[in-house]
């Protein structure tokens, strides 16, 4: 005799129950997922209605796996999922009787149903939730990443019953002429962004979002509506400057109890400190569809790779297989050393303290950046300042940061005008110069050719410090040793540990190491600044220019790539 199918709720309560008792390994975050659901059983002021639960399931069920071994069958939702979809569509307010989410991030590893997942709640937002003339966007970084999302959905339109109530067209579009809805795909390249009117959006893969710009578009375009969606659903990436490492940091803290949103649903599988990543237990802690559709052998023949290869397959495995932000292999020191040089400082300690300035003066349009560098304490201070207009230009969108922020924050100064105004910046500087004891101002000559005559009493100070590999290996490697060793202490600048993830070294056939700005990623000046900083301190303090080069000619050697050892 066939065994009774168990109800959606029971489902989902026996998921959360496994989950707290411990019978279901699972990650910190999923756990604190878990207790908030139990916590807002006790609440008052929502219910859940599993009616409107029950309703995404059925949708599912209608539509059809068109890929692989799967190919033809209904979508049965997993227990994870019926988890999200009871939670996202469930919970209600008992003041208005609407959804009490409009905002839902699940972050799962890929080979986790993530796509298939994300078209299911689309349809059900576009067909079944019974929004006259209703707006869902699958929207993404590009053109064509938010078309794989739609495509998904448009096959299992066309692939199920569902087609006679939804049409797709090839101009790109799911329409259901009976409500007046529409289905499209949307990104940064789509054309009249404005004026939207958005019931649902499924942001697709936020982790390789440069800036939260169409994210921004979306929530603006709900206000009409009166229980629209935002859904995000995403791996890791490897660009932790991207917007969406810091957005995941907040939607941790909301789990933690550290911060409060509570139009926000959140689950986040990821690895617990201490996890190994080539451990089995952490592959089924962090990949939900563990046993379904990712496979322990798929899984030990990937990490088998990636320990044998290393570098980006490696990377690769970690980010993708175990949802772990992995710095890419050519980034020059990975990031968590870089964080790992930051800690509480009593700054009235430097007053008056042996410092050693350096100076990296960009355009007169663009950032410029100035590190304050006390050996004593092995601190280092950073004065970064930038033109007013900047931060209006369009173009600032390339640099993928928020100045605005840091210049909140105090981390950036920005300056009044359109360009940076030499009096103004030196001002600025010199107001700095007299609290300390200033034994080096190392600057790259290039640009400060009118502006080294004007530092008054500082002039003795100067060293004009050649951006050539024959002077900057020395400081270079200094710094990276002290960085990864975590002798320094940033004080917790964001600026200057976005700045480390960007750089490029080239390396000389002797090893020879030199910041690269031409091939960085973005800004690295203040990291340019730092390291002028150092070699004025290992001149003075060593009563030499520690060239590289003392004893013989240099000579000029043709590498593979044409670059002629970078102007010696």
């Amino acid at each position: 005799m066939k065994a009774a199918r168990k109800s959606t709720s029971s489902r989902v309560e026996a998921y959360v129950t496994s989950v707290l008792d411990g019978t279901l390994p699972s990650c910190q975050m999923v756990i604190l997922a878990c207790m908030r659901y139990r916590n807002d059983q006790e609440r008052d002021d929502i219910y859940m209605d599993w009616p409107a639960v029950n309703k995404v399931v059925r949708l599912a069920g209608i539509l059809k796996h068109f890929k692989g071994e799967f190919a033809g069958r209904p979508i049965l939702l997993e227990d994870w999922q019926l988890f999200v979809v009871a939670n996202v569509f469930g919970w209600k307010l008992r003041s208005t009787g609407k959804r009490r989410f409009t905002y839902a991030d699940v972050y799962v590893p890929r080979k986790n149903g993530k796509t298939t997942f994300a078209a299911v709640i689309a349809l059900y937002m576009l067909i079944a939730d019974g929004e006259a003339a209703a707006e869902v966007y699958s929207a993404a970084v590009d053109k064509n990443q938010a078309k794989i999302c739609f495509d998904t959905s448009a096959e299992m339109v066309k692939n199920c019953d569902l087609s006679e109530i939804a049409r797709v067209f090839r101009k790109g579009s799911i329409v259901v002429e009976d409500t007046a809805s529409a289905y499209k795909p949307l990104s940064k390249d789509t054309k009249n962004k404005d004026g939207l009117n958005i019931h649902c959006g499924i942001c697709d893969e936020r982790h390789a979002w440069k800036t939260n710009e169409i994210y921004e578009v979306l929530k603006t375009g709900t206000g009409a509506r009166s229980q629209p969606l935002i859904f995000s659903i995403s791996t890791a990436g490897t660009d932790t400057s991207y917007p969406y490492f810091s957005d995941l940091e907040f939607l941790r803290q909301v789990l933690l109890g550290i911060k409060e949103k509570d139009n926000h649903f959140i689950l986040l599988y990821e690895p617990d400190e201490g996890d190994r990543w080539d451990d089995p237990a952490t592959w089924r802690k962090v990949n939900p569809n563990f046993g379904v559709s990712l496979g322990e052998k798929y899984m030990a023949d990937e990490c088998k790779e990636a320990k044998e290869k290393g570098g980006s397959t490696l990377a690769a495995f970690q980010t993708k297989n175990l949802n772990m932000w992995v710095d890419a292999p050519e980034v020059w020191i990975p990031d968590d050393d870089v964080a790992a040089n930051s800690a509480d400082f009593d700054e009235s300690l430097l007053a008056g303290a042996e410092c050693y300035v350096g100076i990296d003066l960009a355009s007169k349009t663009d950032l410029t950046a100035t590190a304050f560098f006390f050996p004593k304490y092995m601190v280092v201070k950073f004065l970064f300042t930038l033109p007013e207009s900047k931060i209006q230009d369009k173009g600032v969108e390339n640099d993928v940061v928020d100045y605005r922020l840091w210049n909140e924050q105090g981390w950036v100064t920005i300056a009044p005008g359109a360009v940076l105004d030499e009096d103004w910046y030196l001002a600025q500087l010199f107001n700095e110069l007299e609290k300390y004891d200033v034994r080096a101002i190392a600057f790259d000559p290039w640009g400060m050719w009118q502006m080294k005559n004007r530092f008054g009493r500082y002039t003795d100070k100067l060293i004009e410090y050649q951006q050539s590999i024959r002077y900057m290996s020395v400081p270079t490697k200094d710094l990276e040793a002290r960085v990864i060793r975590h002798e320094l202490n940033f004080l917790g600048c964001p600026v200057i540990r976005w700045m480390f993830r960007n750089v490029v070294i080239w390396k000389d056939p002797n090893a020879n190491i030199k910041l690269d700005k031409a091939r960085s990623r973005n800004k690295i000046d203040g990291v340019v600044a730092l390291v002028d900083a150092i070699g004025g301190w290992l001149n003075v303090a060593n009563g030499d220019t520690k060239e590289i080069y003392v004893d013989h000619t240099v000579r000029t050697v043709e590498s593979d790539d044409d670059e002629s050892w970078k102007d010696l």
